[in-house]
Parts: C-alpha cells; structure tokens; sequence
C-alpha cells in the first residue's frame, strides 16, 4: 500500500511556481478574514451619526496639506511637500472606495467617491488661492519650479508605484500590526501635491501642465483603488451576497479598465521622456567631439514637432568656432531639423598685483 502511494506521488508532476501562485489564489477565494481585520477594515467608514463631524475634519485636513503642498511647491522645498502628504487625509476615502467595491456595496462606494470629489475641489481651490497670493515669482519666469515641474508630466514609472503603493495600502489596512507602515505609503504615492498643482498651474495659465497634473492624481486614484481591492480580495474580502459577486467583477473591470486608459497617455510621456533623453546624451556627445574642452554648462533638447529644439550653454577656455558644425552633426546622427540656441562662455583668468 505504501509501495503504491509512493509510486503514486513520484507519477504526479512537480507543480510549477504558477502553479502554486494559481492554487493560492483559489485558496484565498475560500479564506475569511477574522473578525480584528473586519473591524479595521469597517473603521474607513464613519458610523451615520459621526459623518458630519467626519466630512468637517476631512476639509479642514484637505484645505490645511493643499496649502502646505502649494506653498513648498512654489518655494521648490521637497520637505515641506513631503510634509504635506502627511497631512493629507485622502488616503483614507480612497482605501473605503476600495473596501466598498470589493463588498460590492453601492451605498459605501458613492459616499466614498463623493468624499474624493469634494476633497479634490477642494485641494485644487487651495491651490488656485495660494497661486494668486504667491505666484507672481513663478509667472514672471518661464520655468517652473523643480517641485511643481516634476508632478506636470507623468511616465508609466508613477503609475508602477501607484499599483505597488495601492497593493501596500490594501495589505496593511486589514492588518493593524502593520498600521504604522501607512503614513510611508502616504508619502510614496502624492495625492494632494498633484491637486495643488492643478490649482496653482490653472491659475498661471499653463492649462496642458494642470491637465498632466491631474493626470498623475487620476493614475494614482485608479490604481490604488484597484490594487488594494485586490489585496483585499486576497484577505478573503467579498461580498456578503452571492448574487453580489457579479457586480463585483464588474466593479473590478471598470477600475481596470480605468487604469488602463490612463495608461496610454502616461505610456506617450514616457515615449517622449526617453526620446529626449537620447537627444541630450547626442547633444552632449558632439559637443565633447567638437572641442573636448569646452564644458557643458547647461543643456536642454526635446523634440517638438518633429524638429530637435536645443538650447546650449557652453564654457571654455577658447574661442568658439563654427558653433554651426554642431547643429550639422546633431542633424546628421538624428535625422531631424534641428534649432539651436547656443551661449558660450570663454573662461578668463586674471592674476593682478597692486603695490
């Protein structure tokens, strides 16, 4: 009998990696979470008789991080934005939108998703208001700050950590040992910087950098919401109503497919990052084959509309010459038109005695 059984298991083939990955996932669709992880979980929605008191402190937090975001956004301070995102509450909604669609229970999803709407109005009125009190130093430049610049054209790598931090937020959620861990997820995925950047970029004008920058706070809203509704579905989350899972495979391919669409815009921006940063590395190259001793100060290349834009400031201890060569190589290994604005510096040194 043994002799048989042994023979048996040594016939079966060994489970692959997928394998096991695949027969977890069905052995979560059987797991219940216990009653401390239900309770954690419940605690993203206010009782009915606190969701005022809730809704007053929520706006209070929204108006207070998005001026704080939209102040260290014009000042180029990262530590005060960093800062920010810890004051902002919006967390929180986000993760109950999340928990709501995986009971597949409308009534939470639309108070959760109401909360959202109201807190992004808000944090994009905040930082409309503080760009009318503190901009005029931005709009009497043609460059934005650092700070604000980085969260006006998003790549696919800020989608990746809006899924990887949604995935944090669901996993920690359920699980209050981890509970402290959040406040790091808060500040790995903006939400509100992204808002006051809406605010702040409409007011000065610049309405393609306020649509990427609610781009980036839509990336990172549908994301977080279908990452952690996964996690929580792993937790053994679902709803308590067979008939209900219908909807809830519904609700789930809605947040995919939201993910999705904001992904093709962000996939455009990164096509175009990567397209300029191999602009700027033959830039550079030319401009160390043209005179190995110059230096290169500042440089800036893009393509626009199909034409290599440069703009180049160079030092060095010579006198520049045939600056026009340099757009001829950069035409040759690009294919492109290229306009060029090139300043050059001839370093000077002096050595004076007064006696």
């Amino acid at each position: 009998m043994t002799d048989t059984a042994d023979r048996r298991r040594h016939d079966e083939p060994e489970m692959t990696p997928l394998g096991r990955i695949v027969d977890q996932i069905k052995a979560s669709g059987r797991r219940q979470p216990d009653d401390d992880a239900v309770a954690a979980v419940d605690e993203l929605f206010p009782p009915p008789e606190e969701r005022l008191e809730y809704l007053v402190r929520f706006m209070a937090l929204i108006v207070l991080s998005a001026a704080i975001a939209g102040f260290g956004l014009l000042a180029d301070s990262a530590g005060v934005v960093i800062g920010a995102m810890l004051v902002a509450p919006l967390m929180t909604p986000i993760l109950a939108a999340a928990a709501a669609t995986v009971r597949a229970d409308n009534r939470l999803l639309a108070r959760s998703m109401v909360t959202i709407v109201l807190g992004t109005a808000g944090a994009v009125a905040i930082g409309y208001l503080v760009s009318v009190l503190a901009g005029d130093s931005v709009s009497a430049t043609s460059q934005l700050p650092g700070e604000l610049a980085g969260r006006t054209y998003p790549g696919l790598l800020d989608l990746g950590v809006a899924v990887s931090a949604g995935a944090a937020a669901g996993y920690i959620v359920p699980r209050r040992s981890a509970v402290s861990a959040l406040p790091g997820v808060g500040i790995a995925v903006a939400l509100v910087p992204p808002l006051a950047t809406v605010g702040i970029t409409w007011q000065l004008g610049r309405s393609t950098d306020a649509w990427n920058a609610m781009l980036l706070f839509l990336t990172n809203l549908a994301a977080i919401i279908f990452s952690a509704s996964v996690m929580l579905l792993l937790a053994g989350f679902r709803p308590r109503v067979r008939q209900s899972r219908r909807r809830l495979a519904t609700r789930l391919a809605v947040t995919l497919t939201a993910v999705v669409v904001v992904a093709v815009p962000l996939g455009v921006h990164t096509q175009i990052k990567l397209e300029d940063s191999r602009l700027n590395l033959v830039v550079a190259e030319v401009v160390e084959e043209w005179d190995p001793s110059a230096q290169v100060v500042d440089l800036d290349a893009k393509l626009d509309d199909g034409r290599a834009s440069v703009e180049l400031l160079m030092s060095g201890p010579n006198e520049p010459d045939q600056i026009w060569t340099l757009a001829e190589e950069i035409r040759d290994r690009t294919g492109r038109v290229v306009e060029m604005d090139v300043r050059y510096q001839q370093n000077a040194r002096f050595q004076v005695t007064a006696r």
